[in-house]
């Protein structure tokens, strides 16, 4: 994966999202505690960012985020893959794991409903999930 310096889209305290020239949003997870309203903030901007641009790719680096609490996997479920936070129809997603286990353990079990909504598979490297994200269509 280039690692070329990509303007920063979005930024607060959950995450970085950037737009990658191959045309997906790359979505860095910061190591911190959030907030919900924080977490539902980056993927407002996230859905807006995709479409605006038009994307269904996403690269999620999860690697140094922490656990996910149950007011946000309860927010991820319902708002983000419940489609109530704007964003496109079917996505291609790339997650990038977590260094910690219980992280990785909640983001598969998301990932379980992720699934049933688009496409996705988890990495261990950027170079991976990036290899991934090539072979999905874009529109």
């Amino acid at each position: 994966m280039p690692h070329s310096i990509q303007p920063v889209y979005f930024e607060n305290a959950v995450g970085r999202i950037t737009e990658h020239a191959t045309g997906y949003a790359l979505v860095r997870y910061h190591a911190a505690k959030r907030e919900p309203a924080e977490l539902r903030a980056l993927l407002t901007h996230l859905g807006n960012l995709l479409l605006r641009r038009n994307w269904q790719c996403i690269l999620a680096d999860m690697r140094t985020m922490e656990p996910l609490s149950t007011p946000e996997k309860i927010l991820l479920m319902e708002e983000w893959y419940g489609g109530h936070i704007p964003r496109p129809e079917r996505l291609c997603t790339a997650y990038v794991l977590a260094d910690n286990a219980l992280t990785r353990l909640a983001i598969y079990e998301l990932q379980q409903e992720a699934r049933k909504h688009h496409r996705s598979d988890a990495f261990t490297s950027l170079e991976e999930a990036h290899a991934y994200l090539l072979t999905c269509t874009q529109p």
